[in-house]
């Protein structure tokens, strides 16, 4: 029971807080996340069961996507990439896998002035989405996609999928507003308020406001996540700009 609690939870865990993304050689800094104390019970957990069976592709899964989650991004490389090369036909590893594969692109030293680094995440965005269209019905590779594109933005080649997602999700959501947890509805509206943050960029105010009312559901559900804090800030700068207009 216990085991299956933690495969609910860890597989609706983003690993969407890629927050910002510029050209050039220099490799991004993926600050590390701290854990919580759950978290780290979690994260014990997990590592205990996959040294009793090591060929568990489900607990790499998990142990990847929590390590990627808190920008572990090496040892979830290790974990995804092996649990992509047992299972290659199950998408959410893919699209798992892929995901941190955009962050160890952004993460790498690039002598080619980031052209080299600019080819390995958009293959990388590529397979993510590839993954979601396969799996277009299931929850978790539709999450994992959302939570990306979201924050990777317009150079993850595939940013209009966001506002796909954002139809299916919302969707899911008005016919059973309580089908997802508090905690999967606020990331879904974080990742939506981001995405038009960035639409509207160019101060197109339709799409700054709807960024807002997003950001507003968001707060209404919970504080916002310890990961998420420079994208709240940034949202929250942008109601009271609005507000101020």
């Amino acid at each position: 029971m216990f085991k299956k609690a933690l495969t609910i939870l860890i597989s609706s865990l983003f690993i969407g807080n890629i927050v910002a993304w510029f050209s050039g050689a220099a490799p991004i800094d993926f600050k590390k996340v701290a854990y919580s104390q759950s978290e780290t019970e979690q994260l014990n957990f997990l590592k205990a069961e996959l040294q009793q069976d090591q060929s568990d592709t489900e607990l790499m899964l998990q142990l990847g996507q929590l390590y990627s989650y808190h920008n572990e991004i090496e040892q979830a490389d290790d974990l995804l990439g092996t649990a992509f090369q047992e299972d290659p036909d199950n998408m959410l590893v893919k699209a798992a896998y892929f995901s941190n594969e955009g962050k160890m692109a952004g993460a790498m030293f690039d002598p080619a002035m980031g052209i080299y680094k600019l080819y390995r995440l958009r293959h990388a965005m590529s397979q993510v989405d590839e993954a979601a269209v396969q799996a277009s019905s299931d929850f978790n590779v539709r999450l994992v996609r959302l939570l990306t594109f979201s924050f990777v933005g317009e150079i993850s080649g595939h940013f209009d999928r966001v506002f796909e997602d954002e139809e299916w999700f919302n969707t899911l959501i008005d016919e059973d507003p309580k089908a997802l947890p508090a905690e999967i509805r606020q990331l879904v509206y974080l990742a939506l308020a981001n995405a038009y943050r960035i639409k509207g960029l160019g101060e197109d105010s339709t799409e700054l406001n709807i960024a807002s009312d997003y950001y507003q559901k968001a707060k209404n559900l919970a504080d916002c996540p310890s990961t998420m804090q420079d994208a709240c800030e940034q949202l929250s700068k942008l109601v009271v700009t609005l507000g101020e207009a």
